[in-house]
């Protein structure tokens, strides 16, 4: 029982760290739907469990060689700066488009149209999103440590205690996903290219933090 409340209590904190893909998933599930939404979370999800994995067996040796390999953090931060400016720029030129509202709900339903259709693409984005940032490589070794030191932890109590996690995270994604996407119908096209904006800025900040701080997301 304990094992289960603390899984839960666990996977509840990590759903509400700001990360980006924290930040990302909201902006998807307002502008693009509830379904994209899903479908880069389980993408996000499955890079989590990849990295547990791996945090579970080599945990010393890819600690080591992130600290000794600086270049890592400069790749990974250089990336999400890249995709931050590219964030801000799509949506300056959005915000500048006038007459627009009639097209806005053909794309939309187009953008639904081709998460039913192509899935795998979000997955793919959701996974490469998570990927790409090594402070969620050392948070879910830091977070296995904990699990087994701390918590004094076996094999198979550490695999249904961050099942637990995982799972929790999920479910918990689901309720912000779908409060999210609950959004779009009150907001107009103007306000969500601000908040793409803005989503972009955070991605910019990010960047630069895991350059040069090292943060743990």
């Amino acid at each position: 029982m304990a094992i289960i409340q603390n899984g839960i209590v666990f996977g509840i904190i990590i759903s509400f760290m700001l990360g980006p893909a924290f930040f990302i998933l909201l902006e998807t599930s307002i502008k693009k739907g509830f379904k994209a939404a899903i479908f880069l979370d389980l993408g996000i999800l499955l890079s989590d469990a990849i990295y547990l994995l791996a945090a579970f067996f080599v945990a010393e040796k890819i600690n080591i060689w992130l600290t000794t390999n600086s270049f890592v953090k400069y790749i990974a931060g250089s990336v999400f700066i890249t995709l931050g400016i590219t964030f801000i720029y799509k949506n300056l030129i959005q915000i500048k488009k006038t007459n627009v509202a009639a097209r806005d709900v053909k794309e939309i339903e187009a953008v639904k149209t081709n998460i039913i259709i192509y899935p795998f693409q979000l997955i793919i984005k959701g996974l490469g999103l998570n990927a790409i940032n090594p402070g969620v490589l050392i948070f879910w070794i830091a977070a296995s440590t904990y699990a087994t030191k701390e918590l004094n932890l076996g094999d198979l109590q550490l695999i249904s205690f961050f099942g637990i996690t995982l799972l929790t995270m999920f479910m918990v994604d689901i309720l912000k996903i779908y409060f999210s996407s609950r959004l779009k119908e009150k907001l107009n096209n103007k306000v969500l290219s601000i908040i793409g904006m803005l989503i972009g800025c955070l991605m910019v900040f990010f960047g630069f933090a895991i350059c040069f701080k090292y943060i743990q997301l």
